[in-house]
């Protein structure tokens, strides 16, 4: 049996989070005022759930994850279907990158500072 693991990021506003990432392809499936978000990207199977935190600052947020494709072209075309969505500052939407050790990467930090990072890795033999 195979396990998925969800990230849990916090919110000062559901609003504000729900919108930020439905630009993204991503859509409310479950919200519990003041105490719990989910969004999920059906294409990707990818979902967040963000736990309701008033006193969450953009700027010190400290929280993130990384979600991992099955390899680094499918990171690349991610990135590529996402460069053309207009991100609100501060919000970030971060250039691909790829890195020594072979990972292709790049990240979104959203309006609540979560870093949400995005990467395939090559197959090793």
């Amino acid at each position: 049996m195979g396990a998925v693991t969800i990230p849990i990021l916090p919110s000062a506003d559901f609003d504000v989070t729900a919108a930020f990432w439905l630009a993204f392809g991503f859509r409310e499936i479950g919200r519990w005022p003041h105490d719990y978000l989910i969004v999920r990207h059906e294409h990707l199977a990818i979902e967040l759930h963000f736990w309701h935190d008033p006193t969450v600052d953009r700027w010190t947020n400290d929280v993130g994850c990384y979600v991992r494709f099955g390899s680094p072209d499918d990171a690349s075309a991610q990135h590529r279907a996402w460069s053309g969505i207009e991100v609100p500052h501060p919000a970030s939407f971060r250039p691909l990158r790829t890195e020594p050790w072979g990972a292709t990467e790049f990240a979104v930090i959203d309006l609540h500072g979560n870093l949400v990072r995005f990467g395939g890795f090559p197959v090793s033999d």
